[in-house]
């Protein structure tokens, strides 16, 4: 499946100017409710059958429905921000979008629309200038990465996405689920390299992934692995390991991988 391209500076730089133009300068500034009722769109929770989310537009003004079987703080917080993405990005689409919890983080099988509204999401949700500085070059573990989403109110999968998306190291996001990658996401110092995971195949075996799938218990430390089983042959990259840091998310049949190298 072909990655989607699309202008992420564009993306960024419209959740920039929200920040900029609102004075905000700390996470619990951004009431994204109060947010939305500014641009002339209000916020309520009800019933969904099949969406986490969705947008309905008529002119000026604004509807965002979210998913009433959204019970985390940090999940729904994302999903406004995503639906906020398309209100300003995407006015000349359809007057109502709906989106899955899938569309919302799954980059590779999202389309060009809700990739763009997701980009947005993290941006608005964790700016890139605040992020790193709380992130300071430390690793992406899970201590760090539950530090980072209690900070900016967003879930433990997205703020992993959103370090991977601000690295300027190599790092490779992975989200498996029921032994198979469901999809993944890799910094952009990997582009150059040829970097490619094919989506709904089996985790490696000798991956820490793999262990939890078939019930095994794993460390909840780093581990060296073979750079070829998890991410195949890299053209220009000279090293024989990558380390992998598996956190199990039990409620979902899930776990997230991050990857480095050494």
């Amino acid at each position: 499946m072909p990655r989607l391209k699309v202008s992420r500076a564009v993306c960024v730089s419209h959740a920039s100017r929200l920040w900029s133009l609102y004075g905000f300068t700390s996470p619990d500034d951004l009431v994204l409710e109060d947010l939305a009722m500014s641009m002339g769109v209000l916020v309520m929770d009800g019933p969904l059958d099949s969406a986490g989310a969705w947008l309905s537009r008529a002119g000026d003004r604004g509807i965002i429905r979210v998913s009433e079987a959204i019970r985390e703080p940090s999940r729904r917080r994302f999903a406004i921000a995503h639906e906020i993405g398309h209100w300003m990005m995407h006015q000349a689409e359809s007057s109502l979008l709906a989106c899955t919890d899938e569309d919302m983080l799954a980059r590779y099988v999202a389309n060009r629309h809700e990739l763009e509204a997701s980009i947005f999401a993290g941006a608005l949700l964790m700016p890139e200038s605040l992020f790193s500085a709380k992130v300071h070059r430390r690793r992406p573990k899970k201590a760090v990465l539950n530090e980072l989403s209690d900070y900016f109110g967003t879930g433990l999968t997205a703020t992993a996405l959103r370090y991977v998306e601000v690295s300027d190291d190599y790092y490779v996001l992975v989200v498996s689920e029921n032994g198979k990658i469901k999809w993944w996401r890799a910094s952009d110092s990997f582009e150059e390299h040829e970097l490619w995971l094919d989506v709904r195949t089996q985790v490696p075996p000798t991956s820490l992934a793999a262990a939890f799938f078939r019930g095994e218990s794993i460390p909840d430390k780093p581990q060296p692995m073979d750079i070829e089983d998890w991410l195949g042959e890299l053209r220009g990259i000279h090293t024989s390991t990558v380390v992998e840091h598996a956190i199990p998310l039990p409620s979902y049949g899930q776990v997230i991988s991050l990857l480095w190298l050494p």
